[in-house]
C-alpha cells in the first residue's frame, strides 16, 4: 500500500492511498462470497453460486460497494498507525478509482490533534481564594431551614399587602385583545416588588379578598415574547385568596420536624455540613485553579473548527435546555440574551478545547492508563443512575461508548490528581465581597452562599474534563456512498 500526505491548514491532512491490483481483487472476492450467502439465486445453493452469476445478478458496482465496505477502514487505520497520525475527525472520502485488475485509488481528508508543548506542569504555584463561613452562616442556615417548614395561612379583615402571597384568577388583554396564553386560574402571586410584570403587585395591594378589579402593566422591552414587548397591557383580575406566610421559630420544634432530637443536634449537623461544602468549594477552586494555570503555560495553536465544534456542542444542550422550559427555540434564538450567551459560550468553548488538548498531553507524556478495578465504581454509580437489573448491566458496561466515556472520566480524575499533587497551592483570604465580579477571578461568588443554605448532600466538583471530541473512522458507509 502506498500512503502520500498532504498538509491543508493548521491541521488538516489529505491522505491519498493506493492498493496492488491482487489485494483489490481478493477484496473483491471476498465481497462476492459474503453476497453469495445473502442473495438467493435460482438454481444454486446459498453461498455456491459463481462470481459470474452473482455479478449478473446483483451487478459489480454492489459488489465493490461491498468491498469498500470492509476494505476501506481497514486501510484507513494501518495508514494512521503507520504515519503516526492522531485524528480528531472522521475521514471525509473522495476521488475513488476502483477498477479490477488496476490498483484502488482514493483520498481521505481528517483533522489530527494539534501539538501541544507543554509548559513546567509540575512545577505549577497558584493562589487560591479561600471561601471562609461568615460568623452568621449558622443562623443563616437555620433561618433557611425554618423558612422550608413556612406554610400560607389564609388572611381576614384586611386588604392585601406587599409580601402577602395573593391566589388570582386573571386574564390579559393587549390593544384590546386577549393575549393568547394570557390567562391563569389560582395563581400565587407573591406580592413583592418586581414580581410579575413591574407595577402589578402594587395595583394588587390594598384589594380585599373576592375583589374584581383591572390592573395596567407594560411588557418590559427585551420581554421574550417579542409582538407584546414594551407593549401595555390591561388585565382583569379577580383576587381570590390574601395568604400570609407564617415561619416557625427556630427551637426543638423545629429540629425534630426535620429529623433531629434537638436544637443542638440540628445546630451540629448544619455545622458539620457547612464545613464539608466549604471544603469541598476550595478543593474545587484549587483543581480549577491548577488545570488553568497548566493550560496557560502551553503552547497549542488551536484551529477554529475544534472551537466551532465545541461551540455547537454547548449550544445544543442550551437548546435542549431551552426547548425543556416550554420556549420555541426560534423565539430564544430571536433574543439579546441568545446573542450574548452565543459570544460567551465561543469564549467557554475555547477554554474547553483548550484544556483537553493539554490534559491529552499530560496524560500521553505521563503515560497514564485506566484499568478494569478503577472503572467499576463509575460503572456501579451509572447502573444506580439509570436503574439497571442485574441482567442489564452486562451488556450496558461492555457497551463501547458507555467504556470510553467512563475510562475518559477515570482517566480525567487520575490526570486532574496528579497536577494538583504537584502543585503548590496557597490558600489566600478571599477579598471579594457580594457585588465584585468573581468570575473575573475564577472563582465562585456562589460559595459561602452554597454553604449557608444547604444542610444536605455535598457540593459538585468537576474536572476539567469536558471538551474531548471523539472521532470515529466512519469509514465504511461513507466511502462506499462516495464510491457509486
Amino acid at each position: 500500500m502506498k500512503v502520500t500526505l498532504e498538509r491543508e491548514g493548521k491541521n488538516i491532512v489529505k491522505m491519498g492511498i493506493e492498493l496492488e491490483p491482487d489485494k483489490v481483487s481478493r477484496a473483491y472476492e471476498m465481497a462476492c462470497r459474503q453476497l453469495s450467502h445473502q442473495v438467493r439465486i435460482p438454481g444454486f445453493r446459498p453461498g455456491k453460486a459463481p462470481r459470474m452469476i452473482i455479478e449478473k445478478t446483483i451487478g459489480e458496482e454492489a459488489i465493490k460497494r461491498e468491498a469498500l465496505e470492509k476494505l476501506v477502514p481497514e486501510l484507513i487505520n494501518e495508514a494512521l498507525l503507520k504515519e503516526n497520525l492522531d485524528i480528531i475527525t472522521a475521514p471525509e472520502y473522495s476521488n475513488f478509482d476502483f477498477k479490477l485488475g488496476q490498483p484502488l485509488k482514493f483520498e481521505a481528508k481528517f483533522e489530527i490533534r494539534p501539538e501541544v508543548k507543554l509548559g513546567s506542569y509540575k512545577e505549577i504555584e497558584v493562589n487560591v481564594p479561600e471561601v471562609a463561613l461568615p460568623e452568621d452562616a449558622l443562623e443563616r442556615a437555620l433561618t433557611n431551614v425554618a423558612e422550608t417548614k413556612a406554610s400560607l395561612a389564609p388572611v381576614e379583615g384586611r386588604a392585601a399587602e406587599m409580601g402577602d402571597t395573593a391566589v388570582i384568577d386573571f386574564e390579559c388583554f393587549v390593544d384590546g385583545n386577549a393575549l393568547e396564553g394570557g390567562k391563569a386560574d389560582s395563581l400565587m402571586l407573591d406580592l413583592v416588588e418586581g414580581s410579575f410584570l413591574p407595577g402589578f403587585c402594587e395595583q394588587v395591594v390594598g384589594k380585599n379578598a373576592k375583589d374584581k378589579f383591572k390592573a395596567k402593566a407594560t411588557f418590559p422591552e427585551n420581554y421574550k415574547r417579542k409582538e407584546v414587548a414594551g407593549k401595555e397591557a390591561e388585565f382583569d383580575v379577580h383576587l381570590k385568596e390574601i395568604r400570609k406566610k407564617s415561619t416557625p421559630d427556630v427551637n426543638d420544634e423545629l429540629a425534630k420536624s426535620v429529623g433531629h432530637e434537638n436544637l443542638d443536634g440540628l445546630k451540629e449537623s448544619i455545622k458539620a455540613e457547612l464545613h464539608e461544602v466549604v471544603k469541598q468549594e476550595n478543593e474545587s477552586r484549587a483543581q480549577r485553579m491548577v488545570v488553568e494555570a497548566v493550560a496557560l503555560s502551553a503552547q497549542v495553536d488551536i484551529p477554529e473548527t475544534m472551537v466551532e465544534r465545541e461551540r455547537d456542542l454547548l449550544l445544543g444542550q442550551l437548546r435542549r435546555y431551552v426547548e425543556q422550559q416550554g420556549q420555541p427555540w426560534e423565539e430564544f434564538e430571536a433574543t439579546d440574551e441568545y446573542t450574548q450567551m452565543k459570544t460567551t459560550k465561543l469564549e467557554e468553548a475555547r477554554q474547553r478545547v483548550l484544556t483537553s488538548l493539554v490534559l491529552g498531553a499530560v496524560v500521553r507524556e505521563e503515560k497514564l492508563t485506566v484499568n478494569d478495578e478503577e472503572m467499576a465504581p463509575y460503572y456501579a454509580e451509572l447502573a444506580m443512575r439509570y436503574q439497571l437489573r442485574p441482567d442489564q448491566f452486562e451488556e450496558f458496561a461492555n457497551n463501547e461508548d458507555v467504556r470510553r466515556q467512563v475510562a475518559e472520566e477515570v482517566l480525567t480524575g487520575k490526570v486532574v490528581e496528579l497536577l494538583v499533587s504537584a502543585a503548590k497551592i496557597n490558600f489566600v483570604p478571599d477579598e471579594c465581597t457580594e457585588d465584585h465580579d468573581h468570575a473575573a477571578h475564577g472563582h465562585s461568588g456562589k460559595a459561602v452562599a452554597k454553604a449557608e443554605t444547604k444542610t444536605e448532600g455535598k457540593a459538585e466538583t468537576k474536572a476539567a474534563s469536558e471538551g474531548k471530541e471523539k472521532p470515529k473512522a466512519e469509514a465504511g458507509k461513507k466511502a462506499s456512498k462516495k464510491a457509486e
